[in-house]
This record gives structure tokens, sequence and C-alpha cells, in this order.
């Protein structure tokens, strides 16, 4: 699935290079600031860093094979 890794790759691009970057330029126009916006950038670069492994399980691949089934938690008990 050649495409699916490419999405994936964009996802992390996105959400790692483009998105800081572009809200960095967006509160250092709008503050007038060179250092506010190059603060803003490395504070949510390092928040991204905290959360990395969040981020991942939010862009995975969705296989969840660690689940035991279906519904498992809505099947009646035996006995």
């Amino acid at each position: 699935m050649p495409h699916q890794k490419l999405i994936r790759v964009l996802n992390y691009v996105w959400l790692l290079v483009v998105f800081p970057v572009v809200v960095a330029i967006f509160v250092g126009v709008l503050g007038h600031s060179v250092n506010l916006g190059i603060k803003t950038f490395l504070l949510i670069e390092c928040g991204m860093a905290v959360l990395s492994p969040l981020l991942s399980a939010i862009i995975s691949d969705g296989n969840h094979t660690h689940h035991t089934g279906e519904n498992s938690f809505l099947r009646p008990r035996s006995g």
C-alpha cells in the first residue's frame, strides 16, 4: 500500500513542518515581531516533541490488532 504510506508521510510533514511554520508566520505578522514568531514556532515544535506518542497514535495506519474482537465489550457473558 504505497499510497497509504505516502499519505502518512504527508501527514507527518503537515503536522511537524507546515503547520508550525504557518502559525508562526501568522503570529509574527499579527504581533509585528519576528521574535514572537520564532518563539511561537519553537513552542509548537517542543509541544509536538512532547506529544509525539499521541501524534503517532493519531496518524497510525489504523491497524488495531490488539483488540480481541469487534464489539467484544457488547457481547453477553457466558455462564
